[in-house]
């Protein structure tokens, strides 16, 4: 009984540390945000901390904004676009790595350049890339596909599916490498098996790689689902969720609610349904994939 005792308080004295950084840079900050949300902080009353409360005005405030429900549909295709594409195009480029053939070690590395690249840089490119005058409108001009100039980002109908590409190509190098490395767990017994008895490559795919992957996947479609809903930088940089919020997500919308309004409640509001949204998601997802395991 000695000895268990002394492995519980040993076990708690190492997780310590980590419990303490949860409790100052997650806990605290989420129950400081709800509180925030049932008040009513602007500038004024945040300054001289007379904030009163409103309950749920703040949230009735955010439901009847009209940017609030274009942010949501944003935040959804923005969402949807980047996994899918991420997903798709990371495993096939972990299908065609799984094979020796010259030149793969640099390759890859080539690969994870848009992962280790600084989001500032990235922003920076894709907005000089989507720019009215930019690289890619110049490259369809000078091929005789356009003879005006597309608006990818300065267009209300295109700003969103622009932004979408620009993160999904960012994401492809994650997605790649947690893939790649799950097909590495996989026998080559069984695929040998299976090419004895005359399965084609794409029926080892189907019936071979993907029931085996189907952890990992789900746990690339957690992450993604938790790192893409939370994007702000690169639509900021591109952005800014113009043009007139046409493609503002829940991260930049909440920002300009407390940055330009000075709408601090509203904006913590926003926080916390968007922490609802991903929480209920990773959950559903975390149980299929428990069922799964």
């Amino acid at each position: 009984m000695q000895v268990n005792r002394k492995g519980v308080f040993t076990l708690y004295f190492l997780l310590m540390p980590s419990l303490i950084l949860v409790l100052i840079f997650g806990i605290y900050p989420t129950i400081y945000n709800f509180i925030l949300s049932l008040k009513d902080v602007n500038l004024i009353t945040y300054i001289r901390g007379t904030a009163k409360f409103v309950g749920l005005s703040n949230y009735s405030e955010i439901f009847r904004n009209s940017l609030f429900w274009k942010a949501v549909f944003n935040t959804l295709i923005f969402t949807v676009l980047s996994i899918f594409f991420q997903l798709i195009i990371g495993f096939l480029l972990a299908l065609l790595f799984n094979h020796d053939f010259p030149l793969k070690g640099v390759l890859q590395a080539l690969i994870m350049i848009p992962w280790v690249m600084p989001i500032m840089v990235s922003g920076t490119y894709f907005r000089w890339v989507f720019s009215d005058n930019g690289f890619l409108n110049n490259l369809l001009a000078s091929w005789g596909l356009i003879q005006e100039p597309i608006r990818w980002i300065t267009s209300e109908k295109l700003a969103i599916y622009s932004l979408a590409i620009a993160n999904i190509w960012l994401g492809i190098p994650f997605n790649f490498i947690l893939l790649y490395t799950g097909l590495q767990e996989i026998p080559e017994e069984l695929y040998e098996s299976a090419d004895i008895d005359g399965a084609s490559s794409w029926e080892k795919v189907i019936y071979i790689t993907i029931p085996l992957l189907k952890p990992v996947i789900i746990t690339a479609l957690i992450l993604g689902c938790i790192f893409t809903m939370k994007v702000f930088d690169l639509v900021w940089i591109v952005t800014k969720g113009g043009p007139g919020g046409a493609s503002h997500v829940f991260s930049t919308f909440s920002y300009s609610l407390a940055f330009d309004r000075f709408r601090f409640g509203e904006s913590a509001a926003v926080v916390i349904i968007m922490l609802v949204i991903v929480t209920v998601l990773v959950g559903l997802m975390s149980r299929i994939r428990v069922e799964e395991g």
